[in-house]
């Protein structure tokens, strides 16, 4: 990840502030080359979630920041600073996320993890929709796939399976209901 270009480097001269120096935000944040600066949140949106140890967190977030501007990650990633705390949190660890616009393609959530194991990331990482997170879901139970320490697999619990049957099903539905549609005569007026 030595590589950098011009777009990462002009970030990186703009603000040099790490997570273990900030101390006025609780989030860091990078955006993929092809994100508007206006982004709103996608409704499929979600994350890939990496609990960091505080002594990896400003390497870390250093080559997933460079990652993401470069393109080889999700749309946006951020990583939590020192002043990020949540009571009943690890006070030893903060959390870096790595967007993907949606959870239901299955090919760019395992793009992304692939290029994460590539970065050198080796420890257990969970993936959560931001639908979720919004809801209030945390804790066991409220990933929506979750991939092994060192492995480029996706787990994908029942509750996953069941939502992306659903979906699937539900667009199938949709794209039959158009074709009858567009096979229908049309009705003339008299």
């Amino acid at each position: 990840m030595e590589t950098k270009t011009a777009l990462s480097a002009q970030y990186e001269s703009a603000t040099s502030t790490v997570p273990s120096r900030e101390t006025a935000e609780p989030w860091l944040w990078a955006d993929a080359p092809d994100t508007p600066l206006a982004e709103d949140a996608h409704p499929w949106s979600g994350k890939w979630l990496w609990f960091t140890p505080l002594s990896l967190l400003d390497r870390s977030w250093a080559a997933i920041r460079t990652a993401t501007e470069d393109g080889l990650l999700g749309y946006r990633s951020k990583a939590g600073t020192l002043i990020n705390t949540r009571t009943k949190s690890d006070d030893t660890r903060r959390p870096i996320c790595v967007y993907t616009r949606d959870w239901h393609n299955i090919d760019d959530v395992q793009r992304v993890l692939t290029n994460l194991r590539t970065l050198g990331i080796v420890d257990v990482l969970l993936y959560k929709a931001d639908s979720d997170t919004l809801r209030g879901h945390y804790g066991a139970g409220a990933s929506t796939y979750i991939a092994p320490a060192t492995k480029t697999t996706l787990v994908i619990p029942k509750r996953t399976r069941e939502a992306l049957e659903h979906h699937h099903a539900a667009r199938a539905q949709a794209r039959r209901a158009a074709a009858v549609r567009r096979k229908a005569p049309a009705l003339k007026h008299v």
